[in-house]
């Protein structure tokens, strides 16, 4: 496994020393060219035209971002909003009866919690196969840093590999079977059915995936907050199959349930969404590193003066010349009046050895006196 690694690593340092030799006869004419807010160097295949299909249409701008947000959020919240009101409120947003009964009963079948995929349960995975698309193109983009000499681009595909696990999981039993497999193979039952090894599976790997994800960006904190929300409403989710086993009242469980975890699914989409915009400025040159604390306190820093240079045997003759005021003149020490040539009126401005020189043989005239 090490060496493997090790193989990894010395492949992706040639790939990085042939960029570097690659872009060193460009550096000079790109100079002035290039954006001067550049944060990190790209290869030019990570460019978002460089990926078609769902890079290229991927929202780059805050606004495009705003908008996608509240069009997945809206449609999802809507959908768990009509499937909640009437298990939880007894009130139906829709009621049959009428010239369109027929199609507000398909509409009611369709949004009802009991039925085997409802509509936002059905939103929720199309969120995570979109979610897992969005992830591929980011590690796509990101592979082609040069810095990454340690290949962190790759957890985007392990996390695209567990949003689709996640979304199969919805319409296929994945969770029983891993539930039942480890129950029988520990003989430990965790939860009801044993399907705490399915949650306990799923949370280390998320665990693990994300943060080794996640930190590396720029600017994570709004993929941070979104990626929280999102496991906070699958641990809801989870959460109600021991509610349903504890306390009862296993049909509300279940709807509240699959609201959290649809909801949950929308919430990490937008996360995704964010990451990849994020990404695509730093490869587009357009975004800068968040400046950390430290390096806010040292550019405030006001400059302190460097430091007296001294010499074991004390200061020299141009040090001692330095110190003295570049204005000063002959005629400022009465000493070296004798010494001066009065060719031009005396008002001759001496160099240094010239003043050494002459306070020397003021010293020397002043000891012999």
């Amino acid at each position: 496994m090490a060496l493997a690694t090790s193989a990894r690593r010395d492949q992706r340092r040639r790939l990085v020393a042939s960029w570097n030799r690659s872009a060193a006869p460009a550096a000079v004419s790109d100079e002035r060219a290039s954006p001067p807010g550049q944060a990190t160097a790209y290869d030019d295949a990570a460019r978002p035209e460089r990926h078609p299909g769902l890079a290229t249409r991927l929202p780059k701008t805050f606004g495009g971002l705003v908008l996608a947000s509240l069009v997945i959020l809206g449609c999802v919240g809507g959908a768990i909003a009509a499937a909640v009101s009437g298990p939880l409120f007894g009130r139906h947003l829709i009621e049959e009866g009428g010239r369109f009964a027929g199609t507000l009963a398909v509409v009611k079948r369709a949004i009802d919690p009991q039925a085997p995929l409802p509509l936002h349960s059905w939103l929720g995975v199309l969120s995570l196969l979109l979610g897992a698309g969005v992830a591929g193109s980011i590690r796509h983009m990101r592979r082609h840093r040069r810095d990454d000499y340690k290949g962190r681009f790759r957890a985007w595909g392990w996390l695209a590999t567990i949003l689709t696990i996640g979304a199969w999981s919805a319409v296929a039993p994945i969770g029983s079977l891993v539930a039942t497999f480890a129950t029988e193979a520990t003989a430990i039952a965790i939860g009801p059915g044993g399907i705490g090894w399915w949650y306990a599976t799923a949370a280390v790997a998320l665990t693990v995936v994300l943060p080794w994800a996640i930190l590396p960006l720029h600017h994570r904190a709004a993929t941070a907050v979104w990626t929280l929300l999102g496991m906070l409403g699958w641990a809801g989710a989870a959460a109600m199959a021991w509610v349903a086993t504890w306390v009862g009242g296993a049909e509300r469980a279940a709807v509240i349930g699959s609201a959290s975890w649809a909801g949950g699914s929308a919430c990490v989409l937008v996360a995704l969404l964010t990451a990849a915009r994020g990404v695509m400025r730093e490869v587009l040159g357009v975004a800068t590193p968040a400046r950390t604390p430290k390096a806010r306190r040292e550019r405030s820093r006001p400059a302190e003066p460097s430091d007296r240079v001294t010499v074991a045997d004390g200061p020299d003759e141009d040090q001692q010349d330095a110190e003295e005021p570049s204005s000063e003149s002959e005629s400022d020490d009465p000493a070296l009046a004798d010494f001066v040539d009065d060719s031009d009126g005396g008002q001759r401005r001496m160099s240094k050895a010239e003043r050494r020189r002459l306070k020397k043989l003021a010293r020397m005239k002043g000891q012999a006196a």
